[in-house]
């Protein structure tokens, strides 16, 4: 795959935070921005010691195009998982900014605050941060059927299992890649601490006198989630591309005027050479896919992983059709940063 990399490091219970705006060469995307033939540019944020990254004012709205209004400042990579790392300045409208906040806060605050809590992840309010986890419990039967709620043990919040819950999708629709049907819309992705999962589970169901117990997790709002993910590939293509450089595919799902998010959003693996552990929290590229894909000329994707430590789902993003030519593009690019990696 091909993009322009950002990376946090951040301390935190057994991980580094870090975000990666990368550069790479596998089968689907071929070029890479900030890639020239034998260099690979990888910029890395320190969450806790970098400046902020501010790249000037596209002049209008990345979402809805309006201008000659007021605009706020956009972070790129949302503040929760990154910070400071890319912030775009004077690019989103107030209207925009209330859309997007609905489920953009969903998923960073009630989707992932817990865990963004044990692992230290960004945070405005610290003072305000949760000490204790409140688990629910339930016992099964031997195919893993729920057949008895066990109620809810807080449990001091160093004490508590990660867990992580994401959404695992097939691949874009746009892509043309064939899927089972019964998988359109994907699947809930979790990740369990075990090592400190087990020896819970193992004392509930001593206490309760029933061999199978489990947790009982809060569903994850498909929606809200892979809207999410396309308003950052978006927002990231405008702050490395510019607002202009290409035709949006995004903006009505966005804005929530479109459910049509399989379309555009799912999961790819083996496009990008940043996919899979390597110390990073989060990782965003973005890269071009080869007209002999047979979807159409300069179509752009953004590849993004979170905690791939964790084998998190690899996402990848149609955000849309570039208006320029994004070699040359991507070539300049490289020139300005010089070697960083």
């Amino acid at each position: 795959m091909n993009g322009v990399p950002v990376d946090y490091h951040h301390g935190g219970r057994d991980s580094h935070c870090r975000a990666a705006l990368f550069i790479d060469s596998p089968p689907l995307v071929v070029r890479t921005a900030g890639q020239t033939e034998n260099a690979m540019i990888l910029m890395e944020y320190d969450i806790d010691g970098s400046l902020a990254r501010h790249l000037p004012s596209p002049g209008k709205c990345i979402y809805c195009g309006a201008r000659g209004i007021p605009l706020t400042d956009e972070h790129v990579i949302p503040f929760a998982i990154g910070k400071d790392a890319t912030i775009l300045d004077g690019s989103c409208c107030e209207v925009c900014q209330k859309i997007i906040q609905r489920y953009e806060q969903a998923v960073l605050r009630h989707q992932l605050g817990i865990f963004r809590a044990m692992v230290d992840a960004p945070t405005r309010n610290k003072k305000d941060r949760p000490t204790t986890v409140s688990l629910e419990f339930v016992g099964a039967n031997e195919r893993g059927e729920t057949v008895l709620e066990l109620g809810v043990r807080v449990i001091p919040l160093g004490e508590a299992p990660l867990i992580l819950n994401l959404w695992q999708s097939p691949p874009p629709g746009m892509l043309n890649i064939p899927i089972d049907s019964a998988d359109a819309e994907g699947r809930a992705w979790r990740f369990i601490e075990s090592k400190v999962a087990d020896p819970i589970l193992k004392s509930v169901a001593e206490e309760v006198g029933i061999e199978h117990v489990g947790f009982k997790l809060h569903p994850v709002n498909r929606l809200h989630y892979l809207r999410t993910l396309a308003k950052t590939a978006h927002a990231y293509a405008a702050a490395e591309l510019g607002a202009d450089a290409f035709r949006p595919f995004l903006t009505d799902i966005i804005l929530n005027r479109s459910d049509e998010v399989a379309r555009y959003v799912g999961d790819l693996a083996g496009v990008a050479s940043i996919e899979g552990a390597t110390g990073h929290s989060f990782k965003i590229t973005l890269g071009e896919v080869p007209e002999d894909a047979g979807i159409g000329k300069g179509i752009i994707v953004v590849f993004m992983q979170f905690w791939a430590d964790l084998g998190s789902p690899p996402h990848l993003v149609v955000v849309g059709e570039a208006l320029t030519d994004l070699q040359v593009q991507f070539e300049s690019r490289a020139t300005d940063r010089g070697p960083q990696a």
